[in-house]
């Protein structure tokens, strides 16, 4: 399908959502009836939609496989659900992960709940954890979806399909120029935006990129200070949340979009945390649920395999911050010293200054040797330190360590290559 007609149809189906939305905008939250809730038609016809679109989502997108993560989140969403909600009949939430290291995270309006693993390796304890997850809950509880669909409709709707349709288009241009290398125009993308572009995915295009607006955003980050209250969280932790997602937004694209983009301004929102939390001060000698041991435990590997994702972009201080704080976490994780190796020869790789380049491949070969003493049986230190020494020309050094890959992983995806360089070392007689 060519680029024109794609966008020619995004905007016919956006304008078939708008069109077919009710007028009435005045929704109680799904809370507020508890088990004798019941949906409208329209929001029935909402749910069929998202969960078609979702499964079309999950096929498509790359998720992060931790069910104990999963796990994790989900008790914290089950702190944070207000039992109004929890006796509903037709919408039980569910969180998943989206490896991705952009800054996002979104709901659908039946309750599916997903989180990029950039998003999450930014979180510094489970309160600041409970300030997004809340946020989103929000949007489903205050049947946000559906209620913008039907204000679409008491508006301007051809205006408003043009100007969702614009955010479709210029989407896709950035989209485009991020797939063409030209990162003048789109510094940063994240991963799932390939998916939600190239898929048309109407529903997770709103809610993950173009946002509810900033009332219906005011609204859901007041409701979740106030199930983070409820729960006994810390709300002053929102507060910076907002402040460090702040901190980021000169480098965040349009899909980096989780505060970013339509949403309420950055500043003013920590403004507004601010104040929300001294006028609802936490109370005295209640109990945070917040297990921040748990929160270590469960949070480590995404913040480690975050920096890998940050790594490939180029993005090598947030990968450098990401690593750090994850070896601070498990002092002794091999993968971390690994990926810390990795990282550090894509710096000398980058390095201008050659001393300084020197130091650099020097810090690798280290961080290598260390994996190997932590994890014997890990094959790729091997491999790594068997390239670091065939481009220094150490080719005994090369012959050995390659061989001790081959040995260790025969069967690797990478075997073949490294079998080739070794064959060619010992033909030439290059491994004495």
């Amino acid at each position: 399908m060519s680029g024109r007609l794609f966008l020619r149809s995004i905007a016919l189906a956006l304008a078939c959502t708008l069109l077919s939305a009710c007028a009435t905008t005045q929704l109680p939250p799904i809370s507020s009836t508890g088990a004798a809730f019941e949906p409208a038609r329209d929001e029935l016809r909402l749910w069929t939609d998202a969960r078609k679109e979702e499964k079309k989502l999950r096929e498509a997108a790359e998720l992060y496989p931790d069910p104990l993560l999963e796990d994790y989140l989900d008790s914290i969403v089950a702190e944070l659900n207000p039992e109004g909600m929890a006796d509903n009949p037709f919408i039980t939430y569910r969180v998943s992960i989206i490896k991705d290291p952009s800054l996002n995270a979104f709901a659908y309006p039946h309750g599916a709940l997903y989180v990029h693993t950039g998003l999450l390796a930014r979180m510094e304890n489970e309160d600041q954890l409970a300030t997004v997850l809340g946020h989103e809950m929000t949007h489903v509880e205050g049947r946000h979806m559906v209620r913008q669909q039907r204000a679409a409709r008491n508006r301007q709707t051809g205006l408003m399909i043009a100007a969702v349709a614009g955010t479709v288009v210029a989407a896709k241009l950035e989209h485009d120029a991020w797939r063409n290398n030209n990162w003048g125009r789109a510094v940063t993308v994240d991963v799932l935006s390939d998916v939600i572009i190239g898929l048309g995915l109407q529903l997770a295009f709103v809610a993950s990129v173009n946002g509810y607006g900033r009332d219906l955003e005011r609204e859901a980050d007041a409701g979740g200070m106030e199930k983070m209250q409820a729960a006994g969280y810390d709300t002053r932790e929102a507060e910076k949340v907002y402040q460090t997602l702040a901190n980021e937004t000169v480098q965040a694209s349009k899909f980096e979009a989780y505060f970013f983009g339509s949403h309420p301004q950055l500043t003013e929102r920590v403004a507004s945390a601010r104040e929300w939390a001294v006028a609802h001060p936490h109370p005295a000698g209640r109990d945070d649920p917040a297990d921040q041991d748990e929160f270590a435990r469960r949070l480590r590997p995404v913040i480690r395999d975050d920096a890998m994702l940050n790594i490939g972009l180029g993005r090598l201080e947030i990968a450098d911050k990401e690593l750090k704080r994850a070896l601070a976490l498990l002092p002794n994780d091999p993968m971390t010293v690994l990926y810390i190796g990795r990282l550090k020869m894509v710096q000398a790789s980058k390095e201008k200054d050659a001393e300084r380049r020197a130091d650099l491949r020097a810090a690798a070969e280290d961080a290598f040797h260390e994996v190997v003493r932590l994890d014997p049986d890990n094959p790729e230190p091997h491999r790594e330190l068997g390239m670091l020494a065939y481009r220094s020309k150490d080719f005994p050094i090369a012959c050995s360590e390659f061989d001790l890959y081959l040995r260790l992983a025969p069967k690797d995806e990478e075997s073949k290559v490294i079998g080739d360089y070794l064959r060619e070392l010992q033909n030439g007689g290059r491994c004495r």
